[in-house]
């Protein structure tokens, strides 16, 4: 772990497991809160910088996912996520157009979660992916969540985009060109500049050559890959982008 304690919001109405996973937790070095409901979680989480909330889909009154949107008006940047018995194609895909870091079936593989909660909390460098295929979003987080120190925050649209990049100093961006509420290459150029004049690297993703034609031929000169690509193939990228992350 690192030295910094990392912290643990877990949201479960069935307090039996909320504690089991508590426990867990705790005795790996973790800081852990629970909540059992969503109006009780919404009354703590403004009371730290929480490293990760773990929150049940189905819950009286608030479920799991409103909270997660309420979560992430909130507070986009904490990696949030969904624990459920019911990982149907379509509470997953809500899930992910909400922002979630990824989704758990129940019943929880506490192995898994410690593995993901040491990963999180070892993670220094924070990376942006805007995609809005739902399916290849998920592989993307798995994919970059797998290499050293990067801790990825997903997007599926441009709004979302923007509303984490005003609050996170992202090491990288991975972007789609081509998205439901506008033009990938235009956020590219927004994001394109850090605060200190540096730029920020940055792989675009197209399956469409006419994006591809506007990508290489633009002032930004930025890398895109064209899809469907090899996860290889992306990870030579990202450890020539980010050498000190990626093994």
């Amino acid at each position: 772990m690192t030295p910094t304690t990392p912290s643990v919001l877990v949201v479960d109405d069935n307090e039996e497991l909320a504690e089991n996973i508590a426990e867990i937790l705790s005795d790996i070095g973790v800081r852990v809160t629970v909540a059992r409901d969503a109006t009780e979680a919404l009354e703590v989480f403004d009371q730290c910088e929480w490293s990760l909330v773990v929150t049940d889909m189905r819950m009286p009154k608030i479920d799991g996912l409103e909270l997660l949107k309420l979560l992430k008006d909130r507070r986009p940047s904490t990696p949030i996520l969904v624990m459920t018995g019911f990982a149907d194609p379509d509470t997953i895909a809500n899930a992910q157009r909400s922002g979630a870091y990824g989704v758990l079936n129940k019943p929880i593989d506490l192995d898994d979660l410690i593995s993901l909660v040491e990963r999180i909390a070892d993670a220094k460098t924070p990376v942006l992916i805007v995609e809005d295929d739902i399916a290849l979003c998920g592989n993307l987080i798995e994919i970059l969540s797998e290499q050293r120190g990067i801790l990825p925050h997903p997007a599926t649209n441009l709004a979302l985009a923007r509303q984490l990049a005003a609050q996170i100093d992202f090491g990288l961006v991975l972007l789609d060109l081509r998205l439901p509420d506008g033009d990938g290459l235009s956020l590219a150029r927004e994001l394109r500049h850090r605060a200190d004049g540096s730029l920020r690297p940055m792989i675009l993703m197209s399956g469409y050559p006419e994006e591809l034609d506007r990508a290489h031929t633009d002032e930004c000169d930025l890398t895109v890959l064209t899809k469907p690509f090899a996860v290889p193939r992306l990870v030579e990228r990202l450890r020539q982008l980010m050498p000190n992350n990626v093994p």
